[in-house]
């Protein structure tokens, strides 16, 4: 086998492989996103390695995101908040909180369904974190200002959907 013809196979398994991993649902975005690794980088500085939260600024999310995403709205929410930030005055657990969350947007269906995922776990070991991609998909067709993300947790507060 001639060198040039080691390069032309190359390039064809590789595309063959890609379109094996698409076709049996293991696309190469799915297998990168990993929540852990994800909330570490772009959330603990603020909300704490395990959830915690920091009093007065950044609300606790170990124990709650879970409960939280047990709705469908809840998950909807959730997405949102991610998706388009929060900004404003919030309440939890009595406590009233000031902080500012920036978008996530950039971040990929997957890679914020994971996120997610993960923090549904953080103080509640018994969550399965049920927040697909396409449930984020489903929310970022319809972006939000932080007036109605505001409006949206006011509602499910009211519905006792977030604690």
């Amino acid at each position: 086998m001639t060198s040039k013809s080691r390069f032309r196979i190359m390039p064809a398994a590789l595309l063959g492989l890609m379109s094996l991993m698409a076709f049996s649902g293991m696309a190469p975005r799915a297998i990168a996103a990993d929540g852990a690794a994800l909330y570490r980088g772009k959330c603990a500085m603020c909300h704490g390695p395990a959830g915690a939260g920091r009093p007065g600024t950044f609300p606790p999310l170990a124990g709650r995101v879970g409960q939280i995403a047990g709705n469908p709205d809840g998950k909807a929410y959730l997405a949102a908040v991610l998706l388009n930030g929060l900004h404003g005055p919030i309440t939890v657990d009595g406590q009233s909180y000031k902080g500012f969350m920036p978008s996530f947007r950039a971040l990929s269906d997957e890679d914020i369904a994971a996120v997610l995922a993960y923090v549904s776990t953080l103080g509640n070991s018994a969550a399965t974190g049920g927040i697909s991609a396409q449930d984020v998909a489903s929310v970022r067709a319809a972006p939000m200002d932080a007036a109605a993300v505001q409006a949206k947790r006011a509602a499910l507060q009211t519905a006792h959907v977030i604690p």
